[in-house]
């Protein structure tokens, strides 16, 4: 008499039918294929849902998960999306696929998509519960994308949305191994929510937890957000965006940048740093994806797509090329990558290689600040042969042929031109007196403000020969009429070193300007280092701007 009950009874009876002994495996295999639904985007026409496509989730995790939670089994999918696991026979339990890139040895990573607006819990995709039995099986999962085509929303759970995520992901991870074989990628989370929406919160900041996100973005220390709100801006399949934000965190990781962010458009003339890290983003989006054309779906619908071609964006955006320019950084970098030949000048096709060995070799140690001169000057160290051609691309972007990474011979100064931006880097020599430099708001934009553009911070470099503690004084010679002047300063070596914003002092007024200054004191050893000087309101967001204020700025030990 069975007293197991019902259930227990049954898979009881079923391993002992075989007459004589048991038949029951020690394991059985499971297997099966994980994918997801690919919903393409149009240029100028936003996400097409009729044309969507089943898609492999690769290299995803699979786990094997019993009724109680516990993790049984665990395995990864292969680039077709198939997985295979051996259980233990009669045991109930489901399949999960997480959303997660993860793998261990050389080389390594690990990405997960996670909902910021629910605690930061992993998304994941479950099978249904069932028995194993004892013979294989297959389980397959499908994470469906939850659009209704017949009432032209979203009616089910976006399930797709963060292995779509993932799977442009994994591009990325692949262009770069195709460079570096070996690489340990530093883990990284990605966080998408539905509730992820295009504004801020009341008070005017980013609200992480509630999806008030402002935009999707890479912040170092907290990974990459992205947006999701139906009808306004979804980002999930919006290859390009997400592969621009990892390219930040990639920049980060085996490279170096000086970035400052801030608000940015194509037209703008950006911090030359600014310029490279977001021109250097857009191309290598068009590297992983394969496509130049850059696109974004937003809207009612999702149903329009802000476009533009990376290696030819000037000639849909009026823009002003330059080492300022973000267009002209990313048409030169794709340039420099691709093989079509879309100019006389064009003639170079290195593919992804030698691009990362001048990031990742040259790059990292550089005395300037990240920009395109420390970039095209470490390719052209690397590539002596091919430096005249390299000259050639550059010089079609209104860029001096580049002799150091400073830009030194650049004459470039802005449209219109302005008699403060050049040289970029003035020099400043210890206990030799002030170097006089302004700081300016001539390009700030009337979408994007002045946070970041050319001209607001201006550089000095200089070398210390004997260490000791050195002072850098910054102060006000020239004020625009009844304004405070606020002067603030970086210290960058190979990186940014030491900072100092301190407010005005109480002889800092409007009928006082030359009283307003900057001091720091600090131990420095004998190297070189980059000094940035700038006004702050020229550079806050949450102040006006008052415009060219000028300054003497001199070290002495």
């Amino acid at each position: 008499m069975c007293r197991l009950g019902a259930a227990a009874c049954a898979l009881l009876l079923a391993a002992c039918s075989g007459g004589g002994g048991s038949d029951t495996p020690a394991s059985v295999l499971l297997s099966g294929t994980v994918s997801f639904d690919l919903v393409p985007v149009l240029a100028g026409g936003g996400l097409d849902y009729a044309a969507t496509e089943a898609q492999p989730v690769r290299g995803g995790t699979v786990e094997l998960v019993s009724e109680q939670g516990e993790v049984l089994a665990s395995t990864r999918t292969d680039e077709q999306g198939r997985y295979s696991v051996s259980a233990d026979p009669n045991t109930l339990l489901l399949v999960r696929a997480k959303a997660e890139l993860a793998r261990t040895g050389m080389p390594s990573w690990s990405y997960q998509v996670r909902d910021n607006t629910n605690a930061n819990a992993l998304y994941a995709l479950d099978g249904a519960v069932f028995n194993t039995g004892t013979s294989a099986q297959t389980v397959d999962l499908h994470a469906a994308s939850g659009w209704d085509q017949s009432t032209s929303s979203y009616a089910e759970t976006r399930a797709a949305a963060p292995f779509a995520i993932l799977d442009a992901v994994y591009d990325a991870v692949q262009l770069v191994l195709a460079a570096e074989p070996t690489l340990a990628f530093p883990a990284l989370d990605i966080y998408w929510s539905p509730d992820n929406v295009p504004n801020l919160d009341a008070g005017g900041n980013p609200n992480l937890s509630s999806g008030e996100i402002g935009t999707s973005f890479f912040a170092l220390g907290l990974g990459i957000y992205l947006l999701g709100a139906e009808d306004e801006d979804t980002d999930e399949y919006d290859r390009h965006v997400i592969t621009h934000e990892w390219a930040h965190h990639f920049e980060n990781a085996f490279s170096r940048t000086d970035n400052i962010g801030g608000p940015h458009a194509l037209i703008d003339q950006l911090d030359l740093r600014v310029a490279f890290s977001e021109g250097f983003a857009n191309a290598f989006s068009a590297m992983v994806t394969g496509d130049s054309i850059y696109r974004d779906a937003d809207g009612p619908r999702q149903a329009r797509a802000g476009s533009f071609d990376v290696e030819d964006a000037a000639f849909v955006f009026s823009s002003n090329p330059g080492w300022f320019s973000e267009i002209s950084t990313q048409e030169i970098l794709y340039d420099l990558f691709d093989a079509n030949q879309d100019s006389l000048e064009d003639v170079l096709a290195l593919g992804f290689a030698p691009l990362y060995e001048a990031f990742a070799d040259r790059q990292v140690n550089v005395l300037g600040l990240t920009s395109i001169f420390t970039f095209i000057d470490a390719l052209k160290q690397n590539l002596p042969l091919d430096a005249a051609a390299i000259d050639g691309l550059v010089d079609t972007q209104s860029i001096a042929a580049v002799v150091d990474e400073f830009g030194s011979n650049e004459q470039n100064a802005g449209f219109p031109s302005s008699n403060d931006v050049l040289p970029i880097y003035r020099d400043l020599t210890v206990n030799a007196g002030p170097v006089n430099v302004c700081s300016i708001d001539d390009f700030r934009s009337s979408n994007t403000g002045s946070v970041n553009k050319l001209g607001s911070r201006q550089f000095l470099k200089f070398s210390v020969t004997t260490p000791g503690t050195h002072t850098i004084l910054v102060r006000a010679t020239e004020v625009p009429q009844n304004e405070q002047a606020d002067p603030d300063l970086v210290l960058h070596r190979r990186g940014s070193f030491a900072i100092s914003q301190d407010d005005p002092g109480v002889d800092c007024t409007a009928q006082t300007p030359l009283a307003c200054e900057e001091r720091m004191s600090l131990s420095l050893g004998a190297d070189d280092y980059v000094l940035e000087v700038y006004e702050w309101s020229n550079t806050a967001p949450e102040d006006a701007p008052i415009g060219r204020t000028c300054f003497d700025v001199e070290v002495t030990l």
